[in-house]
């Protein structure tokens, strides 16, 4: 985890963690996340250009992502532990238990690597509601990219980049990129191993605390078991 001082001030840091996809799923706005802190629509919106460029952010949601990696935001206070278990259902109960005994010997740092490019999964097989390439914009879009640096990526324009937004929107029945990236991640439609490298896991988990992850790994073995009974009936 970065060791770098916070620069946010906390009317700041609330906006973006209110601002994110909360556990009830909706995307609050910027009209409600003000009556919450009690202040106006506009001083939201100034307290949300701030942090942006305080953090040379693009946008909101590169901005909760690179709040997240200075950790500044942690992830406890946008999911509840039972949506973070569902959300690294592809991820290992063992791999987690390995982290969080990497915690608790605070050798986190020792497993950081190089930040690495983001990954697009090749040869995916198709399954779900979602197409491949709606799955790509929504991974990219995870990480802040902008619709032109997403066309770019992509090589593909950025008219196509919102018509797959667009499309992945509808079939997620979602209104913004941060809703849909959930409610994808939930749908298992995108596995958070397509998102995060292993060291990227690590130091996002690593402020949850070794005891909260080992309860996310006890979380998924218990429904893993769940699943198993029904499936054997």
């Amino acid at each position: 985890m970065e060791t770098t001082s916070p620069i946010l001030t906390p009317e700041e840091r609330a906006v973006l963690v209110l601002g994110s996809v909360h556990p009830n799923g909706k995307h609050l706005s910027n009209s409600e996340i003000g009556q919450r802190l009690g202040i106006s629509v506009t001083r939201v919106k100034a307290l949300t250009h701030q942090a942006c460029v305080k953090l040379e952010a693009h946008n909101k949601n590169e901005a909760i992502y690179i709040a997240m990696e200075r950790g500044e935001i942690n992830l406890n206070e946008l999911l509840s532990l039972e949506e973070l278990a569902e959300i690294l259902s592809s991820v290992d109960p063992d791999c987690l238990r390995l982290i969080a005994k990497l915690v608790r010997q605070n050798l986190v740092e020792q497993t950081l690597a190089e930040k690495k490019e983001h990954i697009l999964r090749a040869g995916r097989t198709q399954a779900g509601i979602l197409t491949n390439r709606e799955r790509d914009v929504l991974i990219l879009a995870s990480h802040g990219l902008t619709n032109r640096e997403m066309a770019d990526r992509l090589c593909i324009t950025t008219s196509a980049v919102r018509t797959f937004l667009n499309r992945a929107f509808t079939k997620l029945g979602a209104r913004k990129k941060a809703d849909a990236v959930q409610a994808a991640l939930k749908r298992r439609e995108i596995a958070v191993d397509e998102m995060s490298s292993l060291d990227e896991l690590v130091h996002f988990l690593a402020p949850l605390g070794a005891e909260s992850i080992e309860k996310i790994a006890e979380l998924q073995d218990e429904k893993r078991r769940k699943e198993s009974t029904s499936s054997s009936r």
